[in-house]
Formats: structure tokens, sequence, C-alpha cells
């Protein structure tokens, strides 16, 4: 089963991945918002998402490093991979501490602050040619990045309410 979904919050598709393994459904791939399920047990895995602080380093070390610790990783898309442990296993989740969590949410943060960025000048530009030209294929694309950036401002946004968050509980 393919399903399309476009998931601004880690944590959000983190808890989608585990109602779909729930109603069993296990994650086989991940590519651009498709999603490719098989059937299991329902209740067979648990599912994290985590942002790699870069992936250049030895891919097979991390790979070897999580199959030691019974976790598998079920896609990767850039610097975000997708990973479950079988719910037998016992629990799973990648940050228990406080400290680390505020790491995981600072790394999301300036990944998309950078991508905020690279969308505000686009935008611009784009605003700029819309106003020159007229052309209302230019004011199509400037409210479509404009959606977009709202969209990555957005998730910044929760980065940094969840940080604080996390920096109370400290």
């Amino acid at each position: 089963m393919k399903k399309f979904r476009l998931y601004y919050d880690k944590d959000e598709e983190q808890d989608w991945l585990q109602k779909m393994a729930h109603e069993g459904w296990a994650l086989k791939n991940y590519f651009l918002g498709v999603y490719t399920f098989v059937p299991c047990e329902p209740n067979e895995y648990i599912y994290q998402i985590d942002l790699l602080d870069n992936w250049s380093g030895d891919k097979e070390d991390f790979s070897d490093f999580m199959e030691d610790s019974g976790v598998e990783i079920i896609s990767q898309w850039y610097r975000w991979v997708y990973l479950r442990k079988k719910a037998s296993d016992g629990p799973f989740e990648m940050y228990t501490d406080t400290e680390s969590k505020i790491n995981q949410y600072n790394r999301i943060k300036k990944f998309f602050q950078v991508t905020l960025v690279i969308e505000v000048i686009c935008f611009f530009l784009e605003v700029t040619a819309a106003i020159r030209t007229g052309s209302p294929i230019f004011w199509f694309f400037t409210v479509l990045i404009g959606i977009i950036t709202l969209a990555f401002l957005r998730i910044v946004w929760k980065c940094n309410w969840k940080i604080q968050q996390l920096n109370r509980e400290k």
C-alpha cells in the first residue's frame, strides 16, 4: 500500500507511523512524501525518525551500530533516517534525556532555517518578477513559494517552542 503525505513535524510523522503499525502496516520505504507499507502484525514495530548531524560520515558504521542495537534502517532521504525496532525487543527511543532532545530539535531547526532563508530569497525574487512583468504565472509561483516559506517558518517556530518546553522541564 502506498500513501502520500507531507509532514512538517517529525513527531507528528512518527506518531502516524506508529498508528499505521498499530493497524498492521509496516513502513517499507519512503521517498518525497510517498510512504510504502506492507502488512505486519499489529503493534509489531516501534518507529523513530532522526535527522543526522551530517551524512558524510561512514554510513556503514552507522548501519552496523544500529543493527547491533537491534534497530533496522528502513529508509534514508538525505539526512533524514527512518528507523524501526521490533516492539517485542523493548522500548525504542533515540533521545531519552532532555539535553539530547534539545540538541535534536536544534539540528532540525538549523536545517530548516537554512531552507527558510533560501525560500525567502526566492520569494522576493519571484515577487520582483511578478511586479515587473505582471504575469499571472509569476504571481502563481509567488503565492506557491510564499506558502512553502510559511510552512518552513512554522517548522522553525515549532522547534523553538519545543526547545523552550524542554528547557522549562530541566
